[in-house]
């Protein structure tokens, strides 16, 4: 899977299996959304860990570093 911009956001977040289910609905209908509506924001996404932990890997991909410096 190539960029779609020149520049990218990785995180790494661990959330308690308590919480799973809080976070991913957070994720999915709040945050990505409001991020994917800032001008410049081409892509964003959400990988779960592959052994089921507690793990996701959350990438999200700007035109280029002076998105992430806006004031939007």
């Amino acid at each position: 899977m190539a960029l779609l911009g020149r520049a990218a956001i990785a995180m790494w977040w661990d959330i308690s299996p308590e919480r799973k289910a809080e976070f991913e609905d957070w994720h999915s209908h709040e945050h990505l959304p409001e991020r994917l509506a800032i001008p410049g924001f081409r892509r964003g996404s959400r990988w779960a860990a592959a052994d089921g932990g507690p793990g996701f890997f959350v990438l999200y991909e700007p035109d280029d570093y002076e998105t992430l410096t806006s004031p939007h």
